[in-house]
């Protein structure tokens, strides 16, 4: 009897621990609930903020972690050695102002929503947004301050280098561990980090590692280090992009290494006048253009449609339909383009150019030209077919569609990207050419530096140095020297594959048949005007 009686009171104390357990993770729960709902703060934004330091859902890492990487990782993050200049000047960020936006370069965001999900973070994390890439700065020389430039491709800009910095630092768990990223950022900022934000920041170095770990097998090792600036190593490079690797990879599950379709970051500006985006006019939706371009960087098609971060997409979207550069003459004001020369030229413009390209009426409107939205064949126009002949170039719009679930609200039309019903042609798509000085370098994958090369007024060079280049107003594009200098680092070898410069011969080749040089040099001053 007296051990049924000890049972009973065993089992009863059981009841009561479980009873108090249970309470103690519901009030966890709550707490944890009501901790989260204070943690999130968000805010809408509209015209040139939304562009700037819109939240688009391609969150990266702590801000913390932001900060002290450079101080933690110099090798990665400064590449080229001290005497080449801080991180933001080594990957071609653009200075962000001291006390705006955490005094972060043009292009990141800060949010308290974590990476991918979107929930709620008691710490600040940083991501990227449009502005990042679509942003340039036009310097005449390197000390000129320069003029920063809204909707412009970005000409410095070497982010994927940058990314495989970040991503060989986090592979470091010797050196990058939670502490030592705490540790760090209390003794460089002078500030306490609270149990949750170091918990967040200790989770999510956790979580990255593993999903940087678990890539390797697939697509090898990042690199860092002096390799970040080596061409064979990272055949990008500055002011370019793979606008597609990244979906294959992450949607596709496949390596994509042997895409060379290499693409110069192109111009936002005035996107009114455009029905098609991408240079091969794969996609037509505004929308579906911004939601694949962040799915890339990292969003998922469920943080995408949270409030916030859906209306910051739209309204930067709608911020490009009428943005426009500065004029050149208001850029360039000791070097305006010949009056008399443009008149002339815009002849020869009409003549050769604008059944393609159309032209500008007035101040802000342009008349499409008879072949506007017309993709002409690769081997046509005779520029590199790697953009529009990577592996999976004919199936990837298939898998993109099928991709997100009937009835989500970004799911695109079939018809909105191509291949696909709207057309299957491989090659480049006949557009408009606003501040066409504001679209350096020039053809689709950046291969030609100025447009005095494109229109063969001049001969077009085979190899050239990138990185931090300066603006040549005479010429319209790009100072691109013969030898490196810790500006201009990365080799361009108009030999290698995705690389070619040749094609577009319009309206002549280089002392081909019917070149006229006076011509080109009136076509040129009235480029400067459109």
């Amino acid at each position: 009897m007296s051990d049924i009686r000890a049972r009973d009171k065993w089992i009863r104390a059981g009841q009561a621990t479980s009873i108090v357990i249970a309470g103690l993770l519901l009030l966890g729960t709550l707490s944890l609930l009501i901790a989260e709902n204070s943690w999130l703060k968000t805010q809408t934004r509209t015209g040139r903020d939304a562009f700037l330091y819109g939240d688009t859902g391609t969150e990266i890492m702590p801000l913390p972690v932001l900060q002290v990487l450079p101080v933690m990782f110099p090798e990665n993050f400064q590449p080229g050695g001290a005497e080449a200049g801080d991180w933001v000047q080594q990957f071609g960020f653009i200075p962000g102002t001291p006390g705006v936006n955490e005094g972060l370069p043009v292009g990141f965001f800060v949010s308290t929503r974590r990476p991918q999900s979107g929930g709620p973070s008691p710490v600040l994390f940083a991501g990227v947004n449009c502005s990042l890439c679509h942003t340039a700065v036009i310097r005449r020389n390197d000390s000129d301050k320069g003029q920063v430039i809204y909707g412009m491709g970005t000409l410095s800009l070497d982010f994927i280098a940058w990314v495989d910095a970040f991503k060989t630092s986090v592979l470091d768990e010797k050196r990058m561990t939670a502490k030592s990223l705490i540790d760090t950022y209390e003794r460089e900022f002078h500030k306490s980090l609270g149990i949750a934000e170091k918990g967040m920041i200790a989770a999510w170095l956790l979580q990255t590692r593993k999903t940087v770990q678990g890539t390797l097998p697939r697509l090898d090792a990042p690199y860092g280090g002096a390799d970040l600036r080596n061409a064979a190593m990272m055949p990008n490079g500055p002011s370019r992009t793979q606008p597609f690797r990244n979906l294959v990879r992450n949607i596709m599950n496949r390596p994509a290494l042997l895409d060379h379709g290499y693409c110069k970051i192109p111009a936002l500006l005035e996107q009114e006048h455009r029905d098609w985006g991408q240079f091969d006019g794969s996609v037509h939706n505004r929308l579906t253009r911004s939601v694949l371009a962040a799915i890339a960087v990292g969003a998922t098609m469920n943080n995408l449609i949270l409030p916030d971060i859906s209306s910051s997409v739209t309204n930067a979207i709608d911020y490009t339909m009428k943005l426009q550069a500065p004029k050149f003459a208001d850029i360039f004001p000791d070097a305006p383009p010949d009056s008399k020369k443009a008149e002339r030229g815009k002849v020869v413009y009409m003549t050769h150019c604008d059944s393609c390209h159309g032209h500008r009426q007035g101040a802000s409107d342009w008349v499409q030209g008879a072949r506007h939205d017309e993709v002409i064949p690769a081997n046509q126009i005779g520029t590199d077919r790697e953009r529009v002949s990577f592996r999976y170039y004919d199936v990837l719009a298939q898998v993109l569609f099928d991709h997100f679930p009937p009835g989500h609200p970004l799911k695109p039309r079939r018809e909105d990207i191509r291949p696909g019903p709207a057309g299957t042609t491989h090659g480049y798509i006949n557009n408009t050419l606003e501040s066409v000085y504001a679209r350096a370098p020039y053809l689709h994958n950046g291969s030609v530096n100025t447009l005095a090369e494109l229109i063969n007024l001049k001969p077009r060079r085979a190899l050239f140095y990138r990185g931090d280049n300066t603006y040549d107003p005479k010429d319209v594009g790009l100072i691109a020297p013969d030898r490196p200098d810790l500006k201009r680092y990365f080799m361009f070898d108009t030999a290698q594959p995705g690389n070619s410069y040749k094609g577009h011969d319009y309206p002549w080749a280089y002392n081909g048949p019917g070149w006229n040089q006076p011509e080109l040099a009136d076509l040129i001053e009235y480029l400067k005007t459109i």
